[in-house]
């Protein structure tokens, strides 16, 4: 009876849960579109402390901040909408908006043809549905050759034969994706906070300082000591940086 009660309780509060993110979603659209962006600001991340996580909420709050010229903020939320929707032309077309409004201009290094074509295949599923396809395809090289073990029709030998190295070639393809994209999921990126911050040498304010960063700078997080970051830059610097001055996507 006792965990019937903890059950219904449960499930009740999660409908809730999912009600009050959902009114407060809406009503922070409807701020929106009345162009009091502080009112919607304040909605969504009150969807937000509900646990809700979706790309339009992300999104929108991306939006919000953006209307109120916090670069910051509103390019962190783009990303985040970006993660959970790869490729959504809206998404990144907002993030370019909120990008030209950094003061940091750092160009990138450039990546070769084999791994800029990886990441674009790659893109087309999460590493969770490759694994899956991965393990389709395994069933699938097994169904064939059983049939091929026990069947004595030429014709359907020839067909289970080709699917037998068809299923082979698909498995290695998605599992290789299934790994590839697991270890891209696994790279930590953070936004940078603070209006200025020293990136320096060593973990500690004393040593020399690399360069300087200005809110909404995305930089990749190599690992920590302590309370500081070494980072990587997109031109393929490493630098340390203080953990109070990021936020981490």
């Amino acid at each position: 009876m006792k965990k019937i009660i903890f059950i219904t309780v449960f499930f009740t509060s999660l409908f809730l849960q999912a009600q009050s993110a959902k009114f407060f979603f809406q009503e922070g659209n409807k701020a929106y579109k009345k162009g009091d962006y502080q009112a919607a600001l304040t909605a969504y991340e009150k969807a937000l402390q509900t646990d809700s996580i979706a790309p339009e909420l992300y999104f929108n709050l991306g939006n919000a901040y953006y209307k109120l010229n916090r670069i910051a903020p509103s390019i962190y939320y783009y990303e985040k909408a970006l993660k959970l929707k790869p490729g959504d032309e809206d998404i990144m077309y907002n993030l370019q908006l909120a990008n030209q409004m950094k003061l940091d201009k750092i160009d990138k290094v450039p990546e070769s043809v084999l791994e800029r074509t990886k990441k674009n295949i790659n893109r087309l599923f999460g590493y969770n549905a490759w694994a899956w396809l991965a393990v389709l395809s395994a069933f699938l090289g097994f169904i064939a050759f059983a049939v091929f073990l026990f069947t004595n029709h030429t014709n359907l030998k020839r067909l289970t034969f080709v699917t037998m190295w068809l299923s082979l070639f698909l498995l290695i393809f998605t599992w290789y994706n299934a790994g590839f994209g697991k270890k891209l999921s696994e790279v930590k990126y953070a936004i940078v906070f603070s209006p200025k911050v020293d990136l320096m040498t060593e973990p500690n304010l004393t040593s020399d300082i690399v360069m300087q960063l200005h809110e909404g700078s995305k930089i990749k997080i190599l690992r920590t000591d302590g309370d500081w970051y070494l980072v990587k830059l997109p031109n393929g610097k490493k630098a340390w940086i203080p953990q109070t001055d990021i936020k981490i996507l």
